[in-house]
This record gives structure tokens, sequence and C-alpha cells, in this order.
């Protein structure tokens, strides 16, 4: 059956509505945005102790050993924490491991600090790309010369994304100590 003829007679088909297929797009974890980066001063927690970034806590799940984490509490900057975390003894299957933990992670960053996780919940409906410059194609896209027609992986905008689904679902459920029992 031909679309037309399910409208009444006399009616006139409505116009289309036109669509814009492109999603909006969050390129890069800065400006208003910084609170998605791994880098941002964001209280972390993570298996029992408060890293001072998700780089940190993040450096922390790589390690091996167990002093390692307890100096990476110390660690100045987010920079300091991923250069030490690359030369420390990594735990048995990290190149596998590492995705689950930055999901960990990220979702335990955004619990931790709930008013970033509204603001994470209210990107909903755009891609979060964590778009770079230092050649960083497993966790963003490199926006660089070299790189600028190759996709990154972009695994951290992908687990934001996925952390996000859940908050927004957790913010619109209604809370059940607020609902009236029969």
């Amino acid at each position: 059956m031909e679309p037309h003829a399910l409208a009444s007679p006399g009616c006139e088909d409505p116009p289309p509505v036109m669509i814009d297929p492109r999603p909006h797009v969050i390129g890069s974890f800065d400006g208003e945005y910084s609170y998605l980066a791994s880098a941002a001063p964001v209280p972390t927690p993570f298996r029992g102790n408060v890293f001072s970034t998700s780089e940190h806590a993040f450096a922390a799940a790589r390690a091996a050993n167990p002093d390692d984490v307890v100096h990476l509490l110390s660690v100045d900057s987010a920079e300091d924490a991923t250069a030490f975390g690359e030369t420390i003894e990594a735990v048995e299957d990290w190149d596998v491991d590492r995705y689950a933990a930055m999901e960990v992670i990220v979702a335990a960053k955004f619990a931790h600090n709930a008013h970033l996780g509204v603001q994470l919940a209210a990107t909903m409906g755009s891609v979060l790309v964590n778009g770079n410059t230092v050649h960083d194609q497993i966790w963003g896209t490199c926006l660089c010369p070299q790189h600028i027609d190759v996709d990154g992986d972009n695994a951290l905008g992908v687990i934001l994304m996925s952390v996000r689904m859940r908050l927004a679902a957790e913010l619109a459920a209604p809370d059940p100590l607020e609902t009236e029992n029969p």
C-alpha cells in the first residue's frame, strides 16, 4: 500500500521532515569538556585509593608491584603519572585488560563526582571523540597532519559514551525511596 493511500480523502500529505543525519561531535576534551579527559584534575577512586586523576588510577591499574601504586598516590601531574606508568612492570594480560580497567576507572570517576556525571549525561546525543595531536590512535583520534585521514580507535570516547548511557539511565530512573508502595 502506498503511503498516500493511508491519508484521509482531501488531506494533503505533510511535508517531509528533514533530519540532519550527522551527529553532533564533541571532538576534543578541552575547554568546557576538559572534565572528560583522563588528565583532568578530578579525584578518582580505584581499588581503595583515591587518585588525583583518572590517569593516575589507570597507571595504578597497570602496576604489578604494590609499591608502584603507593608511589602514584604522590605523583603530582597526570603527565608524570603516565610517564611513570609506562616504565613499571605491568600486570599479566595488561594489553587485553586495560580497556576493562579504563571503563571501571571512568565509571568510578563519574560516580564519585556526581556533578560531573550529570554533565556527562547532558552530552547525550553527541559523539565523544578524544581528539589529540600526540599520535594517540588507541584512546583517541590524532588530528595531526600525519593522521588526519586515519580514524583512531577512540577507546576513551567509546568508554565515556558507554558510561554516559548507564548514567543517563540511572538519572532517569525513579528513586525507589521516593515511590510509594501499594
